[in-house]
């Protein structure tokens, strides 16, 4: 496992939705969603990172249980 970003993401988070979502990272960086997942979850600038695994890149939010499949947009 490789973190590839860490850092916080930019406003507010509302979750995951689907492929058409992208979170922003404070720094500029943004990632886009690459699976459908649906998980609803609040949170105002949370820490998040990207890390990398030999099955894709994932988003991994603070708070949050799950993680989601992403892509850089």
């Amino acid at each position: 496992m490789n973190i590839i970003e860490d850092g916080q993401l930019k406003g507010a988070f509302r979750g995951f939705k689907n492929r058409e979502t992208v979170f922003e990272f404070t720094g500029g960086r943004k990632w886009q969603q690459n699976e459908y997942k649906y998980n609803y979850y609040y949170s105002y600038r949370p820490n998040a990172k990207v890390i990398s695994e030999s099955s894709g890149d994932y988003l991994v939010v603070d708070g949050m249980n799950d993680r989601v499949l992403v892509k850089r947009a």
